[in-house]
């Protein structure tokens, strides 16, 4: 039983690492689900008449189960979780450490054989359909982790 937890519990934060990197995602959006969006209150001078409503999963009993809405506000939960400490643990980055493609992401990919640099999600969503360099061209037979190398 303690291997089949550890194991889910893997691949959860497995799971909201890669949604987390992706320079696409937004936890707002699944706040805007749960009727949690402050965003759309700020930009509504007046309050929301009855043919006006706010959409939100809580509405929609008849096809979501007060279970399914409990599963959502928890993995709202372990995001926001995991994007403030991700924030907090993440030291300041220099624009020339940035991803060339992106520019949302510190470089953390090294495309192999021509050593081109990206972020991990920019290659990872460019190989799902191309196999060449983003900058050269070239063939992409690998990629290894980049780290920064100490500064002299």
């Amino acid at each position: 039983m303690t291997v089949f937890l550890l194991s889910c519990l893997c691949r959860v934060a497995r799971a909201a690492a890669v949604l987390l990197s992706d320079p696409c995602f937004q936890l707002h959006s699944i706040q805007h689900l749960l009727g949690e969006s402050e965003l759309l209150s700020s930009f509504r001078a007046a309050p929301p008449s009855a043919e006006h409503k706010h959409f939100s999963l809580h509405t929609y009993t008849d096809y979501i189960s007060p279970e399914e809405q409990q599963k959502v506000e928890r993995m709202l939960s372990f995001l926001t979780n995991e994007s403030k400490e991700a924030a907090a643990s993440a030291a300041p980055t220099s624009e020339e450490d940035l991803c060339p493609i992106c520019y949302a992401h510190p470089i953390s990919a090294v495309f192999k054989p021509c050593s081109h640099k990206s972020c991990k999600a920019c290659i990872n969503q460019h190989l799902m359909n191309n196999k060449e360099c983003f900058f050269c061209k070239a063939t992409i037979t690998g990629v290894d982790d980049y780290s920064k190398p100490p500064a002299s």
